[in-house]
């Protein structure tokens, strides 16, 4: 089966689950964005995207690898959870861009 479903979350210290969300839509793609302020939104996010039949779940690179596995385990692993790594150098980049 394709991908059509899909479900983004990104993290930052003002974003709020119940305001920062949005929706986009094409003929055969749907895709959830939503926005948290802590791994534990983006728990009630990914269990709420699992209500809407997602089919995976990505997570922006301000989650860590054990961010994803909490989330993995608030949704009984029921689908897939990426997240978002950088390589040294983009790091390295990132780290100088943001200082």
């Amino acid at each position: 089966m394709a991908l059509q479903r899909y479900g983004f979350i990104v993290k930052s210290n003002d974003l709020e689950m119940f305001k920062h969300h949005a929706r986009l839509n094409s003929e055969n793609f749907s895709m959830m964005v939503s926005g948290v302020s802590d791994v534990a939104q983006a728990e009630m996010v990914a269990q709420e995207m699992i209500t809407k039949d997602v089919q995976l779940i990505e997570l922006c690179g301000a989650f860590s690898a054990e961010d994803a596995q909490q989330i993995r385990d608030a949704i009984n692993d029921h689908i897939p959870v990426g997240y978002v790594q950088y390589t040294a150098d983009e790091r390295s980049r990132l780290k100088s861009e943001l200082s």
